[in-house]
């Protein structure tokens, strides 16, 4: 049995890498997106100083204009490629991950398999754009921006792996991923929502991960427990993509992997 799980994830783990590694525009994406963007808005935002609350410590933070719309924007492009690179790494295996468990595979294992792949392209996602920020300015708490960008990172690739199973086309899931991600940022803005005291607005995925991100950019106030108030998303979309899988694939049988000895390629 232990054999026959470790053989289901390291298939799973093996398809859903290759499938990032061959998503050529996702790559170019993260290579070009993140740093243009960050460049493009130190070029042509304001310098001036604003000062806003930041909800979630009660504190308040003075910053210029430009580096507070970097941070804004930093965690909008990587929240978009990391939800992107999630959704269309699920919608692509979808038909094949069926076919496994019809082939014997347990679900869970296949389900693991995108999360490692979603924790790969957290990592690579969150050194490239902190070390973008860092070389824009000295970050005051640059491990604490990192956490933000992980948690931002996490919360919307959970929600791409969800899409991935439950939508139908690719671009509804693209639509999904853009439009909630641009809401997301822009209620989460100090310069675009100066307001920041909707209600629910500490509901929303990016509350936690940009309120620290905000604070460790600018203040020495502790934050790192507040970038971790998007992993609550991240499990959640990922037990949602779960129970979607599992009533999408309710009628298969599921033979015993070490009886029938087939071989991944063979489902293909």
């Amino acid at each position: 049995m232990m054999k026959h799980r470790w053989t289901a994830f390291t298939v799973a783990v093996g398809f859903t890498l290759t499938g990032h590694f061959r998503n050529r525009f996702a790559l170019l994406l993260t290579a070009f997106f993140i740093p243009t963007w960050i460049y493009l808005v130190r070029a042509t935002a304001l310098q001036k100083a604003v000062t806003f609350d930041n909800s979630a410590l009660g504190i308040e933070v003075t910053a210029s204009m430009s580096r507070t719309i970097q941070v804004s924007s930093a965690l909008h492009a990587v929240t978009v490629i990391a939800g992107f690179m999630m959704f269309m790494a699920a919608f692509s295996a979808r038909d094949m991950d069926e076919r496994l468990v019809l082939a014997g595979y347990p679900r869970l294992q296949l389900l693991a398999g995108q999360v490692i792949g979603l924790l790969v392209v957290t990592a690579v996602l969150t050194c490239y754009t902190t070390v973008l920020l860092r070389l824009s300015w000295q970050l005051t708490q640059p491990w604490t921006v990192a956490a933000a960008v992980a948690g931002a990172s996490l919360a919307y690739g959970g929600l791409g792996i969800m899409a991935g199973f439950l939508l139908r086309g690719e671009l509804e899931g693209f639509f999904v991923v853009v439009m909630a991600t641009l809401i997301d940022v822009g209620l989460q803005s100090p310069v675009s929502n100066p307001a920041g005291d909707q209600r629910g607005l500490n509901l929303l995925p990016l509350y936690g991960p940009s309120q620290a991100a905000l604070a460790a950019s600018f203040t020495s106030t502790p934050a790192l427990w507040c970038a971790a108030r998007a992993l609550p998303w991240f499990v959640a979309t990922g037990l949602l993509a779960m129970l979607v899988f599992c009533l999408r694939t309710r009628h298969y049988s599921r033979p015993h992997l070490a009886s029938t000895r087939t071989d991944p390629m063979d489902v293909v």
